[in-house]
């Protein structure tokens, strides 16, 4: 019988590594928390030990995706091991520190992600209709910092004045729920 230390539910998993960089979580990611796949764009420093600070993007700016979920000790199954080897620290002191580099993905993946948009914008800029994911079909980041496949048009709509196109769906959301995306950004 074995015991595995580090079994946890990701948010991502990687069929693929990319180009991974490492960058440090603004006050705002810091507060709120992120889960792993969390698109970012880069802000300016906080600190003099951050020389890459990254805040959850607003779709018009993409850097990519951070790798690893922040810590989350209201949740009874991350126990302090768990917060040290699976996810990434949120405390202020930490990332003053150094200790807090989280990793950054930013090219050349393929990843299932379990969090994208499960709805389109509609007319009134509302996420409210129900979304249909396809084979090849370009991805972008939406204004929740997420997945999606929103025409240009509804991302304008909601403030994205120029869309990133991150790369083309390889896996719709089946009985697994996850969305899978070939990264060409």
């Amino acid at each position: 019988m074995s015991i595995d230390l580090n079994l946890t539910m990701d948010d991502i998993d990687i069929l693929k590594n990319g180009d991974r960089t490492p960058c440090t979580a603004g006050p705002i990611m810091r507060r709120t928390g992120w889960n792993g796949g969390t698109w970012v764009h880069y802000v300016p420093n906080d600190d003099n030990v951050s020389e890459f600070t990254v805040e959850k993007s607003n779709g018009q700016y993409v850097a990519g995706f951070i790798m690893y979920g922040s810590e989350n000790y209201a949740d009874a199954r991350q126990s302090t091991y768990r917060n040290f080897t699976s996810y990434q620290n949120t405390g202020a002191l930490a990332s003053a520190s150094g200790a807090a580099v989280l990793t950054l993905v930013n090219g050349g993946a393929r990843v299932l992600f379990k969090e994208f948009e499960l709805f389109n914008i509609d007319g009134q800029g509302n996420r409210t209709v129900a979304t249909t994911y396809q084979l090849n079909q370009t991805l972008k980041v939406s204004e929740n910092g997420l997945l999606c496949n929103d025409p240009d048009g509804s991302l304008n709509a909601v403030g994205i004045v120029n869309p990133t196109s991150v790369g083309i769906c390889c896996k719709v959301p089946g009985t697994d729920g996850k969305l899978g995306l070939d990264l060409k950004y």
